[in-house]
């Protein structure tokens, strides 16, 4: 019997030194972690923290653009940003945003930042605009809080040129297609001191075709995007591109279908990438012209279109 109450007791004892054991172990590992915890700081980013830098632009792509002209190729339409910290990504932000960030407290933090734009050629996708260099700059971060960057600058990249850059200063390139089918022309027409173009579609009229004059692209490894502000309302508007002795393929590429805006500005970015290199086929350039197409939907009511600053920039693409 007492060999029984010994054994007992040794039981009861190692069971209580086991849950001690087991209490002491927790208990510092709640200790532990939260002296280890790391509370984030916050990167701020506003769309008017975000300038494009032309004023050496003339110098560095041995153009001759005046003012007015640098003021055009500096407008953009930025919704969001691709943000690293220390070389790791912490994804696509819209703007304005609030930037969670693990930093270095201890050390000096190197932020990056890529402009994005939003490309509808299939579906809405978030992309880098590659014709800017990312901005990159260190941000010393000593506490958790809140840090923004005073002015957050771009400039376009050396290898950038605008084959097109229409700005309706005086006159158009963009001219009915055929004089004897689509006798609608795009006039100058300036309102608040900006000066655009406009279409006007009332009485018989339907629809309108205009068209820029051919130009030479590059298609091999090359990128290029087709920019434009415009506006419409009781309408829609219809992109193409016009090739000029195709290879294997139809002279006309339909590109994208732009709704009525309900007579509000919009910006859109069409990326011709793809199709200009697929219609070089084997060769290294090609002529092609910019087309806009536009139709009326009732007939009871006018159509006015609106276009700003059309262009079509181009750059080396390396990736």
């Amino acid at each position: 019997m007492s060999k029984i109450i010994v054994t007992k007791r040794r039981f009861f004892n190692m069971k209580n030194c086991f849950f001690l054991f087991f209490l002491f172990t927790i208990t510092i590992l709640h200790f532990s972690c939260k002296k280890t915890e790391i509370t984030p700081a916050y990167l701020l980013i506003n769309v008017d923290d975000i300038n494009i830098n032309v004023s050496n632009f003339n110098k560095e792509h041995e153009t001759d653009y005046d003012k007015e002209t640098l003021d055009i190729i500096k407008q953009q339409n930025f919704k969001d940003v691709l943000v690293s910290l220390n070389g790791r990504e912490l994804g696509y932000w819209q703007l304005p945003c609030k930037i969670p960030l693990l930093p270095n407290y201890s050390n000096i933090n190197h932020v990056r930042i890529v402009p994005c734009v939003r490309i509808p050629n299939t579906t809405l996708t978030t992309v880098p605009y590659y014709f800017l260099s990312p901005f990159e700059k260190p941000l010393s971060i000593e506490k958790e809080g809140e840090y923004r960057f005073s002015n957050i600058e771009f400039e376009y990249v050396k290898s950038i040129s605008f084959p097109v850059l229409e700005t309706f200063s005086q006159t158009t390139i963009f001219k009915p297609r055929d004089s004897s089918l689509y006798v609608t022309p795009m006039e100058i027409f300036i309102e608040n001191g900006k000066s655009m173009g406009r279409i006007a579609l009332k009485d018989s009229l339907a629809y309108f075709d205009v068209i820029s004059p051919y130009f030479e692209l590059f298609g091999k490894g090359i990128r290029q995007y087709w920019e434009m502000n415009y506006k419409c309302e009781n309408g829609e508007i219809y992109t193409y591109i016009d090739f000029q002795n195709p290879i294997a393929i139809l002279p006309q590429q339909d590109m994208i279908i732009l709704p009525a805006t309900n007579n509000a500005w919009k910006k859109i970015y069409i990326d011709i990438t793809d199709v200009v290199s697929w219609a070089c086929g084997s060769g290294d350039k090609i002529n092609i012209r910019l087309g806009i197409r536009g139709v009326r939907h009732s007939n009871d009511t006018h159509a006015n279109f609106y276009f700003e600053n059309i262009k079509l920039i181009s750059m080396y693409a390396p990736y």
